[in-house]
């Protein structure tokens, strides 16, 4: 039989050890989200430069924060989970702006969840780049942006599991849908806006040559 006073000893060292990789993650993985919100940041400002070497690091440091995260037992997905989606989501937004291939959960190498987790937070990120092309008259990556929330959406939709399974991805597979069916709307609103003053030019244009044409007889 063990002796008690030896296996607890034996887990009183475990969970010290533990603790110092617990207060080591937290430290990373601040540093991780704030680095992720920088390269977002950046992107939005077109300084795609600054926010690659951004990415660039803070993919080295998610590497180190799971490769801690696994040292645990059992591994504290929780807390991993925000800054590998936020890790997640710049990197979603870097490759559409930048018009490269979705990336896969492999080629990032994060659990397949805080992929998943991304999702959502850069469809919200879609919204902006939506209503800011909008505002450029870039009618273009502003239809592109919504078709990709739309697609993203349709697949999230797909995953119909426990929230115990999928650490609640449903509720934020409904914000997705929200603020999907939302920039459809500003989109929509916005287009037919155009189309109203494009024919109210062509309209005043034919107008005022009549008026020329009368006035030259």
């Amino acid at each position: 039989m063990v002796e008690l006073e030896e296996m607890f000893s034996e887990i009183q060292v475990k969970l010290e050890a533990d603790n110092e990789t617990r207060e080591e993650l937290i430290k990373m993985g601040r540093l991780s989200i704030r680095n992720s919100s920088l390269a977002i940041r950046h992107l939005h400002r077109k300084e795609v430069e600054t926010a690659s070497k951004i990415i660039e690091d803070n993919s080295a440091l998610i590497a180190k924060i799971n490769g801690l995260a696994k040292r645990m037992n059992p591994s504290p997905f929780g807390m991993v989970l925000s800054c590998n989606q936020e890790y997640a989501e710049s990197v979603f937004l870097f490759s559409f702006l930048q018009k490269k291939p979705f990336p896969d959960y492999t080629d990032l190498k994060i659990p397949y969840l805080a992929y998943l987790h991304g999702i959502p937070d850069f469809i919200g990120e879609l919204r902006r780049v939506t209503l800011d092309s909008l505002r450029r008259k870039d009618n273009t990556t502003a239809i592109k942006a919504l078709d990709l929330m739309d697609e993203l959406y349709s697949y999230l939709m797909t995953l119909d599991f426990p929230d115990g399974l999928t650490y609640n991805l449903r509720k934020k597979t409904d914000f997705a849908r929200n603020i999907t069916e939302k920039t459809r709307g500003d989109l929509t609103l916005s287009l037919g806006r155009i189309d109203l003053l494009t024919t109210f030019d062509k309209m005043l244009k034919t107008h005022l040559q009549n008026d020329d044409n009368d006035e030259g007889e």
